[in-house]
């Protein structure tokens, strides 16, 4: 359970702290100067394919759900490298938000890198989010639900996002106090991702407001939303914990 409600910046024990549920998320301001955020935003949405999606959202990149689990494997990997050469033009054309976020967790002290599978080689990772309209409670935890992938061994999974449009009116986090548990799954709507409202009924939720510029790690085990919003754009990835020190970052 949370020990506090106050969102800490960057460091190694705030992350361990968010990988061990006890505070909501981290904060890391400054990220980028609001010309390397409009430039990159402006090279994704030139140049990511989309690909599919729920209702609300516009993928600009793959995820290890819908292309590997809900296909396959060789599925996934295949697109993983067409993927990883398509955003290194990205990258060329602005900068590495993923090489930068490495960059970081490793000045605070983690061995980070992009995940890898044996016999499959490195995963993909760092999806751009154009949202409209809001995001139900749903929970991001790959040992939840992919049995036989690598990503399945983290002892934690966190999640982290670069912001690069908010609307000047919703678009925050919402983080409930409760980690997912196989018995929450009674409250899952069937045939969906999410889940109904009363998983979450009597815990403890806090707001999160987001910026353009900057990252919001959270624990994507823990129950979250994101409020109604138009045009919304984040770019990240998830982060498997394993072993306290390790950490792989992964879509």
């Amino acid at each position: 359970m949370w020990v506090t409600t106050k969102i800490p910046t960057i460091c190694r024990s705030a992350l361990l702290d968010l990988a061990d549920n006890r505070i909501p998320a981290v904060r890391l301001e400054g990220f980028a100067t609001p010309t390397q955020t409009h430039n990159f935003l402006s090279a994704l949405l030139t140049r990511a394919c989309r690909t599919s999606s729920i209702e609300q959202v516009t993928r600009l990149g793959i995820s290890q759900y819908e292309q590997g689990l809900c296909a396959s494997k060789d599925n996934y990997f295949a697109l993983a490298q067409r993927f990883s050469a398509e955003f290194a033009d990205i990258f060329a054309a602005s900068f590495s938000p993923l090489q930068r976020l490495i960059d970081q967790l490793g000045a605070a002290g983690f061995d980070a890198d992009i995940m890898s599978e044996p016999g499959f080689g490195r995963y993909f990772a760092g999806n751009g989010k154009l949202r409209n309209g809001f995001s139900p409670i749903h929970v991001d935890f790959a040992p939840q639900d992919s049995g036989g992938w690598a990503v399945a061994e983290a002892g934690a999974q966190l999640a982290w996002n670069f912001y690069l449009r908010i609307p000047k009116q919703g678009g925050e986090l919402l983080l409930w106090d409760k980690l997912w548990s196989p018995p929450d799954d009674q409250y899952q709507v069937v045939d969906s991702y999410y889940y109904q409202e009363d998983v979450v009924r009597g815990t403890p939720m806090v707001r999160v407001p987001v910026r353009p510029g900057e990252v919001i790690f959270i624990n994507s085990r823990n129950f979250h939303a994101v409020a109604q919003a138009e045009d919304r754009l984040a770019y990240g990835s998830f982060i498997s914990v394993f072993e306290r020190r390790r950490l792989r970052l992964w879509s």
